[in-house]
C-alpha cells in the first residue's frame, strides 16, 4: 500500500491455518454456482460424458484463476485487490447452448465460443477507463429488470430437465419417476433452507444435490461409468479443441453478455468494497473492470465461459469475521485444483437431470427474488418503469413459448433475439434509453482521479446487491 491508502479489512494477511479452512468455505461455494453452467448447456444440448467432464473441469479452472488475479497482484495496475470470488456466468448459458446448436458440430461449437469469450474480454479490457462514463445508462431499473429477465429465462430448463429424456417431446408427459425424484429433492431442499443456519445454511443446494444423487443410484438412475473412466489429474490445456473461431453474430451475442456482466461486477463490486471498508475510486473501479476483461479473455483461451463476481460469496463474507483476500486468493488455488482433477469433475456431470430440476427451482427463484429487491428501490409508477419491466419480460418469454419464432430470420437475429436472457436485456436498455433520454444526457460523466491525488472521490458508501 502507499502512503495514501487506508487499511482495509481485505489486506490482512492469515496464516495458512486460517486462509486455508476460509478459502475451502469459499470455493464450495464458488463450485455449487460454477458448475450449474456447464450442467445447463451439456443437458440442453447432449454433450457426451467427455466432453461434459472436461467443460466443468475448465469452469471451475478458469473460475479459480479469475479469483487469484482479483485477491493477489498478480498482473500490476490492473488487479483491484478484492476477497472477490468469480466463476461462470449464468447469462452465458443460452448464448453457448445456441452457439452449439447452430454449430456443424460440438468442438466448432466451442471453438466459436472461444473466439466470443475472448472477443469479450478484449472488449471488457479497452473500455474498462471509460465504464464509469457509461454506468449511468443502466439505473437500479435495468440492473434489476435484467436480473428478472436472467431468472426467469433459466426457469424453463427447470421442466425440461424433470422431463428428462422426453425434454423435446412437446406433446408427452412427464416420467412419474422422475417427477416424484424431483419432487422429493424440492422438498428436502424446502427443509434444509428453513432448518440449517450458518454455513450449513449456505450449501442447502449442495446437500441436496449429493442426498438426490444417492437416492437416484438406489433407484437406477446414475450411470458411474464416466466417473470410474476418468482420470485422476488432467491437464487444461489452451485451445483444447483448436484454435478460436471468430464470427461477427456470435461476438456480437457474447459482447452483449460481456455489457450485462460488466453491470452486475459493479455492483458486486461496491458491496465488497463496502464490507471490507475499502474506498470504492474511479481508478479502484477501472481496476476492477480491467480484471474481468483479463479473466475473460483467459477463460477463452482455456474452453471455458465469461466469469462473473458471484453474489453467493459475498454473502460469504458478510458472514465471516476474516475477510481478507488472502482467504479468497486460497479459494482460487483450490479451484485450480479442483479443476485437474477430471474424477470430480465426472462425479459433478451425472448428476441426474430430475435432481437439478428439484433444486433449479430454488437456484433460479433466488434469482427472481433479488431482482425484486433492486426493483424495489425504483420507483415504478415513474418514467414507465412498469412498461420497461413488463416487455422485457415479455420479449424474454418468447423464444420459451415459440422457439422457431424467428427461424426465418438471419442467423445473427436468432442468436440474439432466440436468447431469452439477450433479448430481454436488450429490450430494458433500449426502452430505458427511449423513455429517459433527457435525464440521460443531463447527468455528468464521472472524471477519473489521478492516482497521485491523495483524496479521491469515493463512488458509493452503501451498495444494493445486483446479482
Amino acid at each position: 500500500m502507499n502512503e495514501h491508502e487506508e487499511f482495509s479489512y481485505a489486506d490482512e494477511k492469515l496464516p495458512l491455518s486460517q486462509s486455508i479452512p476460509l478459502g475451502f468455505q469459499h470455493a464450495v461455494v464458488a463450485i455449487l454456482g460454477g458448475i450449474t453452467v456447464p450442467l445447463i448447456v451439456s443437458a440442453n444440448v447432449g454433450l457426451s460424458a467427455a466432453q461434459t467432464i472436461f467443460f466443468v473441469s475448465a469452469v471451475v479452472f478458469s473460475g479459480g484463476i479469475a479469483t487469484i488475479l482479483a485477491s493477489l497482484n498478480v498482473i500490476p495496475r490492473t488487479t483491484p485487490l478484492l476477497p472477490m470470488v468469480m466463476g461462470a456466468n449464468f447469462a452465458v448459458a443460452s448464448v453457448a447452448t445456441v452457439t452449439l446448436e447452430h454449430a456443424p458440430s460440438i468442438p466448432a461449437g466451442f471453438c466459436l465460443i472461444a473466439g466470443g469469450t475472448m472477443t469479450a474480454g478484449l472488449f471488457c479490457f479497452l473500455v474498462a477507463p471509460f465504464w464509469m462514463r457509461l454506468r449511468r445508462f443502466f439505473p437500479p431499473l435495468v440492473v434489476g429488470t435484467n436480473l428478472m429477465v436472467l431468472g426467469v429465462a433459466l426457469f424453463p430448463n427447470t421442466y425440461r430437465w424433470i422431463m428428462d429424456g422426453k425434454a423435446n417431446q412437446l406433446t408427452a408427459s412427464v416420467n412419474n419417476t422422475a417427477l416424484f425424484l424431483a419432487l422429493g429433492v424440492f422438498v428436502f431442499h424446502l427443509i434444509l433452507s428453513k432448518y440449517l443456519k450458518g454455513f450449513l445454511g449456505d450449501l442447502s443446494i449442495l446437500i441436496a444435490l449429493i442426498c438426490g444423487t444417492v437416492a437416484a443410484a438406489f433407484m437406477g438412475m446414475v450411470n458411474f461409468k464416466p466417473v470410474a473412466d476418468a482420470p485422476w489429474f488432467g491437464l487444461i490445456m489452451p485451445f483444447h479443441y483448436g484454435l478460436p473461431q471468430f464470427s461477427i453474430t456470435v461476438s456480437v451475442s457474447f459482447l452483449i453478455v460481456m455489457i450485462l456482466s460488466m453491470v452486475a461486477v459493479s455492483g458486486t463490486s461496491m458491496g465488497i468494497h463496502n464490507i471490507v471498508g475499502k474506498k470504492l475510486t474511479n481508478a479502484q473501479f477501472g481496476k476492477t473492470m480491467k480484471t474481468l476483461g483479463i479473466v475473460t479473455l483467459l477463460a477463452g483461451i482455456f474452453n471455458g465461459v465469461q466469469p462473473t463476481a458471484f453474489a453467493e460469496n459475498v454473502g460469504v463474507l458478510e458472514l465471516a469475521k476474516k475477510r481478507s483476500r488472502y482467504a479468497t486468493a486460497a479459494a482460487g488455488f483450490i479451484l485450480v485444483l479442483v479443476g485437474l482433477i477430471p474424477k470430480f469433475s465426472a462425479l459433478i456431470s451425472v448428476v441426474p437431470k430430475p435432481v437439478l430440476g428439484g433444486v433449479a427451482f430454488a437456484m433460479f427463484g433466488a434469482i427472481i427474488g433479488s431482482a425484486v429487491n433492486i426493483l424495489k428501490q425504483v420507483e415504478l409508477k415513474e418514467n414507465h418503469s412498469m412498461l420497461i419491466v413488463g416487455i422485457s419480460l415479455g420479449m424474454c418469454m418468447l423464444p420459451s413459448v415459440y422457439p422457431n419464432f424467428y427461424a426465418n430470420f438471419p442467423v445473427i437475429v436468432q442468436s440474439i433475439f432466440g436468447s431469452g436472457i439477450l433479448s430481454g436485456a436488450l429490450t430494458a436498455i433500449t426502452l430505458n434509453i427511449f423513455f429517459n433520454f433527457k435525464s440521460l444526457l443531463k447527468k455528468a460523466p464521472a472524471i477519473e482521479k489521478k492516482p497521485e491525488e491523495p483524496q479521491e472521490e469515493c463512488l458509493g458508501a452503501s451498495v444494493t446487491n445486483n446479482e
